[in-house]
């Protein structure tokens, strides 16, 4: 897969291929910075008065870069297919060198935060058990049948808190970054997961015989989920 820009991030990127690769290097930390933390409008006010252009410039740039690195991790591309995408994109050889080690160090931090925004599902966190089983009864004739009670732990992350004011004043036509991934940031992406999950509790009471069969079908889903098929899907999705 190749990312292809539209002509609008092609001119917003435009203003690197006039400058060196120190220069690409600065905005690459800049990039990085606005995906933690959002956009930074000191920094970007002395950026474009060192490059005697608009903050607006400087900002569009930086919402172009995180675009393509987002993209990039969102379809897992491999190293030769997001090297072609900086070429389709007008990237000199000694600049595309500076990108892809920047996509290489920051792809696994990215992918992560990707996964925690788009993650609605329950997840399991815990599980608690103990057996049950009684020990005497003078009413009941019938044989004891020992049972195992678990307590389940399931986390569900609350949606991300809407990006802030700096983000919503930003020109539509002047970024197509999708909201779902830079609007909002690593940050907020790490605190959704580990500060804002709703705790749930599933209750469940089986006899032994329920609790193997249970068992057997978990392991016989854990194989699978490990064979060709399924791994060849997972990197399709």
């Amino acid at each position: 897969m190749i990312i292809f820009l539209s002509d609008l991030q092609k001119e917003h990127l435009k203003l690197l291929h006039e400058h060196s690769a120190q220069v690409l290097v600065d905005f690459c930390k800049l990039t990085i910075d606005f995906l933690n933390n959002g956009i930074n409008q000191k920094k970007c006010a002395i950026a474009a008065e060192r490059l005697n252009v608009p903050p607006s410039v400087i900002q569009n740039l930086i919402y172009a870069l995180a675009y393509l690195l987002v993209e990039g991790c969102k379809h897992n591309l491999l190293e030769t297919n997001f090297n072609s995408s900086l070429a389709i994109a007008g990237f000199s050889p000694e600049h595309q060198q500076v990108l892809l080690k920047l996509y290489n160090t920051k792809k696994k931090e990215i992918s992560e935060a990707l996964n925690l925004l788009q993650q609605s599902e329950a997840s399991y966190q815990d599980l608690l058990w103990r057996f049950e089983i009684q020990v005497a009864s003078q009413n009941s004739n019938e044989e004891i049948i020992p049972m195992v009670a678990m307590d389940f732990v399931l986390s569900t992350p609350k949606k991300v808190s809407e990006h802030n004011e700096d983000h919503s004043k930003v020109n539509k036509e002047s970024s197509t970054i999708s909201e779902n991934t830079i609007n909002k940031t690593i940050e907020d992406a790490k605190t959704a997961s580990e500060c804002q999950n709703i705790i749930s509790h599933v209750l469940l009471q089986c006899d032994l015989p329920n609790l193997l069969h249970l068992t057997n079908r978990l392991e016989e889903a854990l194989k699978e989920s490990k064979s060709q098929h399924v791994r060849k899907v997972q990197r399709a999705l």
